[in-house]
């Protein structure tokens, strides 16, 4: 299946820029020891086109010139190769600044392979990408989000499936970084009262939502069976023990690797556009918003179930849907938000 995030992806995801934010300390405490070195090497895995963590990136630059006097400081923007690189280059520009002392680098490659070289790298981010498993463990006949809704067996298998990646993730993450290097990642997650991205215990479901959405449509035979089971999400959001359990167990392939957790939260992070709402009331402009930042991160997952089709038929029934989406929002705007539940790990190689 192919990843990727809508055009303009950071113009849709306010929420996803707030959750980056709230990472801070953890980047000042991960970027703290980098102190007088020559060259610096930075990166961010799965950054999308960057707009959301251009700030970010502006400051950890920043701090580490401040730092590391005259440093070269190369920063590496890493995504899959369908992602929108037009975009990211823009935003690349304006990190450097015309500055001969940076360089940015963008490589089209999975967070699951090689990124850096070998003991390279003196820190990394990555924030709201590694919910994404390197593969579809199977597809589901009750629901298109295994999150939200599935057997048992079934929910074993993506799970089975997300710690096996999990530990492929940090393995590469592992050889990358110097000793000494640390890795901040923010991560959508399932927190200890059930609480995930759509889904708060006080408003609707938005995940279910979308789900009935797309039944219906089969329902009115608008799409096949086979495209209703095709639309079925490629991601599995892990527990805060998920996270650490590979980097406490010593006899972890992980912790053999001489990864160690440093810091672990998990934080609920607001809805923007529930929360603009709430201040002016403009019911219109909450269902457009919300339903954009929706789309953002969805369509690609509609449009692999529908790929059979020609382009056309594709756009019309992937626009019908989010047309549906967006007037269940506006018929009820007082119970539809998109909280974000993320785990925040800061972590370091010995």
């Amino acid at each position: 299946m192919a990843i990727y995030m809508a055009s303009n992806y950071s113009l849709n995801t306010l929420g996803a820029k707030l959750c980056l934010e709230a990472a801070g300390d953890l980047v000042a405490k991960a970027i703290q020891p980098i102190q007088n070195s020559s060259q610096v090497k930075l990166a961010d895995y799965g950054i999308a086109d960057g707009g959301t963590s251009q700030g970010l990136w502006q400051q950890i630059v920043a701090t580490i010139k401040k730092q590391n006097n005259g440093a070269f400081v190369e920063v590496i923007f890493n995504d899959l190769p369908s992602n929108d690189f037009n975009a990211l280059g823009k935003n690349a520009t304006l990190l450097m600044q015309g500055d001969q002392n940076i360089v940015v680098s963008m490589v089209p490659r999975s967070f699951y392979e090689p990124v850096c070289p070998p003991n390279s790298l003196d820190f990394g981010f990555s924030s709201t990408a590694m919910h994404w498993l390197s593969k579809l463990p199977k597809h589901l006949s009750n629901h298109i989000d295994v999150n939200v809704s599935a057997p048992v067996e079934d929910k074993a298998i993506f799970q089975a499936q997300s710690q096996i990646d999990w530990s492929t993730i940090l393995l590469a993450r592992a050889k990358e970084l110097k000793s000494g290097g640390q890795i901040v990642t923010v991560n959508l997650s399932v927190d200890e009262q059930g609480r995930y991205v759509g889904h708060n215990l006080v408003d609707l479901n938005l995940k279910d939502i979308l789900h009935e959405i797309w039944k219906q449509m089969q329902i009115e035979e608008l799409i096949q069976p086979e495209e209703y089971v095709g639309a079925t999400s490629q991601s599995y959001y892990r527990t805060e023990a998920e996270f650490t359990a590979c980097l406490e167990d010593p006899q972890s392939d992980v912790y053999q690797a001489g990864l160690r957790l440093a810091d672990t939260r998990t934080m609920l992070i607001r809805c923007p556009y529930r929360s603009q709402y709430e201040d002016d009331r403009d019911a219109e402009k909450f269902a457009q918003g919300l339903t954009q930042a929706t789309r953002s991160w969805s369509e690609h997952t509609l449009r692999n179930a529908l790929s059979n089709r020609s382009n056309q038929d594709i756009s019309e029934i992937v626009n019908q849907f989010y047309q549906r989406f967006t007037a269940r929002i506006r018929e009820n705007p007082g119970q539809f938000s998109m909280d974000y539940v993320q785990t925040y790990l800061r972590i370091y190689k010995e």
